[in-house]
């Protein structure tokens, strides 16, 4: 199925500023390079096609920027405690606690699934909003300073993975 088949079109490119070099102070150091990171995980889907999107790495991977997006967008609960709301509820044959999202993608559903993403990301900064570094999740022995640095790795690593796909892709490399 080609573009004009599923008439969905390529994902936005957004703009993506560089974090201060001098943040005011520790929180927004880490929301700063939080947010870059985020951007960048969109960067990256930026000017695809779902069909692109979805495109597997190699065997036996089941690794796509799709995936990648669904699987961030689970990822980012680790935030949601803090509101004390269900768990958010995924375009893709979501289940309570998981968070891979790479099996079973459906390109006519990519913008949903971009979508969620999005709805899961202004959840995580709304369930933060004004919170201090040193609140404990939940129920968890974890700080919220410790999720944000968990939170900065996990899409560190993963946009190095959405990196090596794009650039399988169409050869574009970079930031």
């Amino acid at each position: 199925m080609n573009d004009t088949e599923t008439g969905l079109g390529t994902w936005t490119t957004p703009e993506r500023p560089e974090p201060p070099i001098n943040p005011a102070d520790e929180r927004a150091a880490l929301d700063d390079r939080l947010e870059f990171q985020r951007t960048t995980l969109l960067l990256k889907c930026g000017g695809l096609t779902p069909e692109q999107l979805a495109l597997r790495s190699v065997p036996p991977s089941s690794l796509s920027l799709l995936g990648l997006v669904r699987h961030l967008s689970g990822v980012e609960a680790w935030f949601h405690a803090y509101d004390g709301r269900p768990d958010h509820q995924f375009f893709w044959n979501y289940v309570p606690g998981a968070s891979d999202g790479f099996g079973d993608i459906d390109v006519a559903r990519a913008h949903d699934d971009l979508a969620s993403y999005q709805a899961s990301v202004a959840r995580s900064r709304a369930a933060v909003a004004g919170l201090g570094l040193d609140e404990a999740s939940p129920g968890e022995d974890y700080k919220l300073r410790w999720i944000y640095l968990h939170m900065i790795e996990e899409y560190a690593r993963h946009n190095g993975h959405a990196d090596l796909l794009r650039e399988r892709i169409d050869g574009a490399t970079g930031e």
